[in-house]
Order: structure tokens, then sequence, then C-alpha cells
């Protein structure tokens, strides 16, 4: 049986490398308490405050269109509904809600894409 290495990944068609311990297209685990703050993250330059439990994180290398597939996670206690997501071409607005399903900052969030990078 043979072994292939590599670093990078690029899919035909696509301009970005993807590195290959990243297979989705974009991820990142944030802090929503507080001041937001991004904490590790693959192909995501800048998180944004949007207001009370609403964050966009901004990717650095864009979806070639809208149709990017994303899932968002909350770790605090006393969650409430699933968090919703909104993919575009260059970032992903995330909101978080509280168990009586108010918009809420969280302390640890995340969120994940896959989609073909342009």
């Amino acid at each position: 049986m043979s072994t292939l290495q590599v670093t990078n990944i690029k899919a035909t068609g696509e301009t970005a490398s993807r590195a290959v311990s990243g297979v989705a297209a974009a991820w990142a685990r944030f802090s929503g308490s507080g001041t937001a703050s991004l904490g590790n993250s693959l192909n995501i330059s800048s998180l944004t405050d949007n207001g009370i439990g609403n964050y966009e994180l901004t990717v650095a290398s864009s979806f070639s269109s809208s149709n990017a597939s994303a899932s968002a996670a909350q770790f605090d206690d006393g969650g409430g509904k699933t968090p919703t997501y909104v993919p575009n071409v260059s970032s992903i607005i995330v909101q978080f809600f509280s168990a009586s399903d108010v918009l809420a900052d969280a302390g640890l969030l995340s969120s994940t894409a896959h989609g073909d990078l342009a």
C-alpha cells in the first residue's frame, strides 16, 4: 500500500489552497462574551461583534458562491435553540440564543463552513 503525503489541497477551479489539517473551507472557535475574540481558526481573517449574540466571521479566501454549507455550535450551559448562520461569499454571520430564545452572548462558540473557494 502506498502513502500519499501533501501539504496543501487545491480543488480544480479554486485559486486558494487548503491546508491538509483543515478539510473544511473555513472554521473558527471564538469567545462571544465581553469583548468578542477570535481563537483558533482556518481561513478566517477577523471576527466582528454585530451586537448581542450576533457575530460575523470574515473569510480570508472567499467562497465561489453563497451556497456554502455552514454550521455553528454554542458550548455554554443554558443555550436555547440551535444557533443560526448565514453564509455568503466573504463572511459567515452567526447568531446565538439563550434558553428563552432571545439573542445572547455566549462564552465559547464555533462555526465551520464547507464549500468551494473562489
